[in-house]
Protein backbone atom coordinates (compact mmCIF):
# COMPACT_ATOMS: atom_id res chain seq x y z
CA UNK A 1 0.00 0.00 0.00
CA UNK A 2 2.89 2.65 0.48
CA UNK A 3 4.66 1.93 -2.61
CA UNK A 4 1.03 2.42 -4.44
CA UNK A 5 0.66 6.05 -1.96
CA UNK A 6 4.10 7.12 -3.07
CA UNK A 7 3.83 5.73 -6.64
CA UNK A 8 0.27 8.24 -6.77
CA UNK A 9 1.92 10.99 -5.30
CA UNK A 10 5.12 10.85 -7.48
CA UNK A 11 2.52 10.64 -10.77
CA UNK A 12 0.46 13.45 -9.40
CA UNK A 13 3.67 15.82 -9.12
CA UNK A 14 4.56 15.40 -12.66
CA UNK A 15 2.40 17.74 -14.21
CA UNK A 16 3.83 20.08 -11.84
CA UNK A 17 7.52 19.71 -13.49
CA UNK A 18 6.39 19.57 -16.49
CA UNK A 19 5.44 22.95 -16.56
CA UNK A 20 8.21 24.62 -14.66
CA UNK A 21 9.00 26.82 -17.38
CA UNK A 22 6.80 27.41 -20.57
CA UNK A 23 6.31 25.61 -23.41
CA UNK A 24 8.12 26.69 -26.64
CA UNK A 25 6.36 23.89 -28.81
CA UNK A 26 2.18 23.79 -29.15
CA UNK A 27 -0.61 25.26 -31.67
CA UNK A 28 -3.59 27.28 -31.15
CA UNK A 29 -6.88 28.69 -32.62
CA UNK A 30 -9.12 31.14 -31.37
CA UNK A 31 -11.34 34.02 -31.71
CA UNK A 32 -9.44 37.62 -32.54
CA UNK A 33 -11.36 41.00 -32.50
CA UNK A 34 -9.74 44.28 -33.77
CA UNK A 35 -10.68 47.34 -33.72
CA UNK A 36 -8.76 49.83 -36.04
CA UNK A 37 -8.20 53.66 -35.15
CA UNK A 38 -11.33 55.06 -35.76
CA UNK A 39 -12.75 52.24 -37.34
CA UNK A 40 -15.85 50.02 -36.20
CA UNK A 41 -14.57 46.04 -34.45
CA UNK A 42 -13.63 43.36 -36.66
CA UNK A 43 -14.19 39.76 -35.53
CA UNK A 44 -12.90 36.69 -36.74
CA UNK A 45 -10.14 33.90 -36.09
CA UNK A 46 -6.47 33.12 -35.56
CA UNK A 47 -3.81 30.65 -35.40
CA UNK A 48 -0.76 30.40 -34.09
CA UNK A 49 2.14 27.95 -33.03
CA UNK A 50 5.98 27.29 -32.15
CA UNK A 51 7.97 24.66 -32.25
CA UNK A 52 11.30 23.90 -30.03
CA UNK A 53 14.10 23.58 -32.31
CA UNK A 54 16.55 23.75 -29.13
CA UNK A 55 16.26 24.48 -25.98
CA UNK A 56 16.94 28.27 -26.38
CA UNK A 57 16.08 28.36 -30.05
CA UNK A 58 12.52 28.33 -31.66
CA UNK A 59 10.03 29.11 -34.60
CA UNK A 60 7.00 30.83 -34.68
CA UNK A 61 4.30 31.65 -36.49
CA UNK A 62 1.01 33.29 -36.39
CA UNK A 63 -2.41 34.59 -38.56
CA UNK A 64 -5.25 35.99 -38.51
CA UNK A 65 -8.18 37.61 -40.36
CA UNK A 66 -11.13 39.74 -39.03
CA UNK A 67 -13.30 40.92 -40.80
CA UNK A 68 -16.89 43.48 -40.78
CA UNK A 69 -18.40 43.90 -43.88
CA UNK A 70 -17.30 45.35 -46.27
CA UNK A 71 -13.58 45.89 -44.19
CA UNK A 72 -11.32 42.19 -44.30
CA UNK A 73 -7.96 42.58 -42.59
CA UNK A 74 -5.58 39.90 -42.33
CA UNK A 75 -1.78 39.61 -41.05
CA UNK A 76 0.76 36.70 -41.03
CA UNK A 77 4.14 36.29 -38.65
CA UNK A 78 6.54 34.36 -39.22
CA UNK A 79 9.86 34.07 -36.84
CA UNK A 80 12.82 32.39 -35.33
CA UNK A 81 13.10 33.12 -31.79
CA UNK A 82 15.96 32.42 -28.99
CA UNK A 83 14.48 32.31 -25.18
CA UNK A 84 16.70 32.96 -22.27
CA UNK A 85 15.87 31.98 -18.98
CA UNK A 86 15.63 34.57 -16.04
CA UNK A 87 14.96 31.97 -13.52
CA UNK A 88 13.78 28.36 -13.10
CA UNK A 89 9.96 29.54 -14.43
CA UNK A 90 10.76 32.79 -16.67
CA UNK A 91 12.34 33.12 -19.63
CA UNK A 92 13.76 36.44 -22.12
CA UNK A 93 12.37 35.67 -25.61
CA UNK A 94 13.59 38.09 -28.23
CA UNK A 95 12.09 37.05 -31.76
CA UNK A 96 13.02 38.02 -35.36
CA UNK A 97 11.02 37.65 -38.41
CA UNK A 98 8.67 38.59 -41.71
CA UNK A 99 5.16 39.88 -41.29
CA UNK A 100 2.93 40.04 -44.04
CA UNK A 101 -0.73 42.42 -44.11
CA UNK A 102 -3.36 42.90 -46.43
CA UNK A 103 -6.58 45.20 -45.51
CA UNK A 104 -9.61 45.19 -48.57
CA UNK A 105 -12.88 46.78 -48.69
CA UNK A 106 -15.56 44.84 -50.88
CA UNK A 107 -15.96 46.64 -54.47
CA UNK A 108 -13.13 49.22 -53.71
CA UNK A 109 -9.51 47.07 -53.54
CA UNK A 110 -7.14 46.55 -51.15
CA UNK A 111 -3.49 47.34 -49.83
CA UNK A 112 -0.97 44.87 -48.92
CA UNK A 113 2.56 45.22 -47.09
CA UNK A 114 5.47 42.95 -45.85
CA UNK A 115 8.58 43.66 -43.63
CA UNK A 116 10.72 43.21 -40.59
CA UNK A 117 8.94 42.13 -37.70
CA UNK A 118 10.49 42.07 -34.05
CA UNK A 119 9.64 40.85 -30.59
CA UNK A 120 11.45 41.05 -27.26
CA UNK A 121 9.81 40.29 -24.01
CA UNK A 122 9.27 37.95 -20.94
CA UNK A 123 7.37 34.97 -20.50
CA UNK A 124 6.93 32.99 -17.07
CA UNK A 125 4.82 30.65 -15.13
CA UNK A 126 3.26 32.35 -12.47
CA UNK A 127 1.96 28.86 -11.18
CA UNK A 128 2.42 25.25 -12.85
CA UNK A 129 -1.04 25.94 -14.50
CA UNK A 130 -0.89 30.18 -15.07
CA UNK A 131 1.46 31.84 -17.41
CA UNK A 132 1.95 35.11 -18.26
CA UNK A 133 3.71 37.23 -20.92
CA UNK A 134 4.50 40.63 -21.68
CA UNK A 135 5.89 42.07 -25.29
CA UNK A 136 7.32 44.78 -27.19
CA UNK A 137 6.92 43.96 -30.66
CA UNK A 138 8.22 46.19 -33.98
CA UNK A 139 6.12 45.91 -37.30
CA UNK A 140 7.66 47.36 -40.19
CA UNK A 141 4.44 47.36 -42.07
CA UNK A 142 2.87 49.62 -39.83
CA UNK A 143 6.07 51.21 -38.52
CA UNK A 144 4.78 50.91 -34.90
CA UNK A 145 5.51 50.02 -32.19
CA UNK A 146 2.75 47.52 -29.99
CA UNK A 147 2.29 46.15 -26.78
CA UNK A 148 1.34 42.81 -26.09
CA UNK A 149 0.36 41.30 -22.82
CA UNK A 150 -1.31 37.72 -22.47
CA UNK A 151 -1.89 34.69 -20.19
CA UNK A 152 -2.26 31.16 -20.66
CA UNK A 153 -4.14 28.73 -18.27
CA UNK A 154 -3.19 25.17 -18.60
CA UNK A 155 -5.44 22.88 -17.27
CA UNK A 156 -3.79 19.99 -18.07
CA UNK A 157 -0.04 19.28 -19.00
CA UNK A 158 -1.74 19.10 -23.16
CA UNK A 159 -4.32 22.01 -23.01
CA UNK A 160 -4.90 25.55 -22.30
CA UNK A 161 -6.77 28.44 -22.44
CA UNK A 162 -4.96 31.60 -24.75
CA UNK A 163 -6.21 35.36 -23.58
CA UNK A 164 -4.23 38.16 -25.35
CA UNK A 165 -4.33 41.51 -25.86
CA UNK A 166 -2.42 43.99 -28.26
CA UNK A 167 -1.85 47.49 -28.42
CA UNK A 168 -0.84 50.29 -31.15
CA UNK A 169 -1.70 53.54 -31.75
CA UNK A 170 -3.67 52.59 -35.09
CA UNK A 171 -5.11 49.35 -33.81
CA UNK A 172 -5.74 47.34 -30.77
CA UNK A 173 -6.58 43.53 -30.93
CA UNK A 174 -8.04 41.10 -28.53
CA UNK A 175 -7.94 37.21 -28.21
CA UNK A 176 -9.19 34.01 -26.66
CA UNK A 177 -8.39 30.98 -27.52
CA UNK A 178 -7.39 27.12 -27.12
CA UNK A 179 -4.03 25.76 -26.91
CA UNK A 180 -2.53 22.28 -27.49
CA UNK A 181 1.38 21.57 -26.27
CA UNK A 182 3.02 18.70 -27.31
Amino acid sequence: MRKFALATALAASLPLAAAASPSYTYVGAGYVGAEPDGGSSLHGFGLEGSFALQEDIHLMADFFRVKDSPVTLRRNRIAAGYNMPVNERTDFVARLGWSFAKASVSNVGSNSDDGIFGQAGVRGMVTPELELNAFLSYDDVESKVSFDVGAVYNFSPDFGVVLGYTYSSNLETWQLGLRYNF
